[in-house]
């Protein structure tokens, strides 16, 4: 883990992040002020829109949630892998509280890796296991992502934004995947050398392999299944196809980490590809927001309380300890010690 961090910290010293920031600032500055021409015409209409449908409301929040959940089973599926039980709970405690910190914090990506780091290692996950499993929900994401951006693409046909370079597009995903499958050996054989020190016997089974795959697509597709709940909730009517080539799009912008919880450009990249597929209302810029509330803004603070009130029990029950006797505190100890097998076996 120390090798991992320590190449990467000298890779990221190399970055000349601040002109960075300060071009993305500007980028995001001009995307907005063009989101804003574009959907100038109906802009003055969102006063007059009606509350958002309950029904598609609950259903955007439940999607989001399951959306959570995945995320955090990836997590525990890699783990498991390395013949550790982590809780879920915790595993979401640390989604939600990652989120937060990503979304609020200046270089919250780093504070919410550390953060994710500590809760893993308090499950019992060994370094190098930990890494793993940070890397391996990363990759993961990552390749899943991928996948639905292509899928995105084709379903978009000769509409859009990317019609005109939909088969380079594919071509190009077809010469990875053939790449990949040629040399799958050769790229475990680096994760092997990347993160030294895993478990003896580490290798994901073909079973394991396929439920991170098909948790990580979850953890997408629900989150996209969010934002097409959230347009039918402010009554935007959108082909699903647009929605999911908007979703993945606005997902690889996010993925830029210089700014926190993706500065705007989210909501710019989505308004404005569906004004490239020729939907433009005051209802569909309404979706976005709510579907960004729902998925990014409101989560920071149910993210912030996760991770303040674990720390605010460890206080009680150590200023219950100091206030007992010695054999009273020690046996209420052993209690929350003993209340469940992931803690026990620390």
């Amino acid at each position: 883990m120390d090798t991992v961090l320590k190449r990467y910290e000298s890779f990221g010293a190399r970055i000349p992040k601040r002109p960075l920031q300060i071009l993305l600032v500007g980028l995001v500055g001009a995307l907005l002020a063009l989101a804003a021409f574009r959907s100038r015409s109906v802009l003055p209409s969102l006063g007059r829109l009606d509350h958002p449908a309950a029904s598609w409301l609950s259903i955007a929040v439940l999607a989001e949630v399951g959306s959570l959940t995945a995320y955090a089973l990836v997590v525990r599926e890699l783990l498991r892998v390395g013949e550790v039980r982590a809780r879920t709970s915790a595993l979401l405690r640390a989604t939600v509280g990652g989120i937060a910190m990503s979304a609020s914090l200046p270089g919250g990506q780093v504070a919410s890796a550390a953060y994710w780091y500590k809760q893993l290692r308090e499950e019992g996950a060994g370094r190098s296991l930990t890494a793993l499993a940070m890397v391996g929900s990363m990759i993961a994401g990552v390749l899943s992502l991928a996948v639905l951006f292509v899928a995105g693409v084709v379903a978009a046909g000769g509409e859009g934004p990317l019609a005109a370079a939909r088969m380079p597009i594919v071509e190009v995903a077809a010469g990875l995947v053939i790449l990949g499958v040629l040399f799958r050996d050769r790229a475990y054989r680096l994760g092997r050398r990347l993160v030294p020190g895993l478990p003896a016997g580490y290798s994901p089974s073909r079973r394991s392999l396929l439920s991170i795959g098909a948790l990580a697509f979850a953890n997408w597709l629900l989150d996209c299944a969010c934002l097409w709940a959230a347009l039918a909730a402010m009554h935007a009517n959108v082909p699903v196809r647009s929605v999911l080539l908007a979703y993945t799009l606005a997902q690889l912008v996010a993925s830029v980490p210089l700014l926190p919880g993706g500065g705007g450009t989210v909501e710019a990249s989505l308004i404005l590809t569906f004004t490239a597929f020729h939907h433009a209302s005051a209802s569909i810029v309404a979706g976005v927001l709510l579907f960004r509330l729902i998925s990014c803004w409101g989560l920071v603070p149910v993210g912030w309380l996760a991770v303040a009130l674990p720390r605010m029990g460890e206080n009680r029950i150590r200023a219950q300890w100091l206030a007992s006797p010695s054999w009273v505190g020690a046996f209420a100890v052993s209690r929350r010690r003993c209340s469940s097998p992931a803690t026990a076996t620390r």
